[in-house]
């Protein structure tokens, strides 16, 4: 998946295909997450980004979009601590909040831990174009 907020929205409203496989490998990238301590440290220091009224399912899905980043974060290497990588964290959650509402205000039938997936999927990709971006097409390149 592409981390823009057109192609979130857009895998929400697809039917999901191959989903039952899908579901378990997030999940259990969920549970790894839950198991690295700096991922756990991390969560900490990103959730500083959540939106103040954030409650409910938004932040709910807002926490698993931080999750993810913090996967991201830790198989790269990445810290938490460098301006130019905290500085994906507010557009990030500000995407993740602009879809979770345009599929409130359509009144799409998005269940909700599909939704929690795709959220922790869009943080770890987000990582992953943000290590593309500064460092590997670099060396590539």
């Amino acid at each position: 998946m592409d981390p823009n907020r057109d192609s979130l929205l857009a895998s929400l409203c697809e039917p999901p295909r191959g989903s039952p496989t899908r579901n378990h490998e997030t999940l259990a990238l969920i549970q790894r997450a839950g198991t690295l301590e700096k991922a756990r440290e991390w969560l900490r220091v990103f959730e500083q980004f959540l939106p103040p009224g954030a409650a409910g399912s938004l932040r709910e899905v807002l926490q698993y979009a931080l999750l993810g980043l913090c996967l991201g974060f830790v198989e790269r290497d990445l810290s938490p601590y460098v301006a130019e990588h905290l500085a994906i964290v507010p557009p990030m959650l500000e995407d993740v909040r602009s879809v979770f509402a345009q599929v409130e205000a359509r009144g799409l039938a998005v269940e909700p831990e599909q939704f929690r997936f795709r959220a922790f999927d869009y943080g770890l990709h987000k990582a992953t174009y943000l290590d593309w971006t500064l460092y590997m097409s670099k060396e590539f390149y």
